[in-house]
């Protein structure tokens, strides 16, 4: 009789320290892949300049309007944006050190 693998357990809980916005990377990879400016892609997109650069340098994240205008402008999923940019904000929340206390302070229920 073989012995069975054992799994690898793994902490359910643990989530990975975000280094950076991937969403906006992703939107300043696709500006430059595309040779154009901020200000270019501002004016294609309908957008202030500042407001581009915000999400860009990551002061901002990809809003759902952001995310419509980077899909129809430059064909990059809106919905994969908006799921980069929820996963990087719930692991930025999961990790600042304000929720901390707040994980202490919970109950399970389940």
């Amino acid at each position: 009789m073989k012995p069975q693998p054992t799994a690898i357990l793994r902490d359910p809980l643990k989530v990975p320290r975000p280094l950076s916005n991937p969403a906006a990377a992703l939107v300043r990879d696709t500006i430059a892949h595309h040779g154009l400016t901020q200000i270019a892609a501002a004016e294609a997109m309908n957008l202030s300049k500042a407001q581009l650069s915000d999400v860009i340098r990551q002061k901002k994240g990809v809003s759902a309007s952001i995310a419509l205008r980077v899909q129809y402008c430059f064909g990059i999923p809106g919905e994969l944006l908006i799921r980069l940019q929820s996963q990087f904000d719930f692991q930025k929340a999961y990790h600042s050190p304000k929720n901390i206390d707040l994980f202490h302070s919970l109950k399970s229920i389940a």
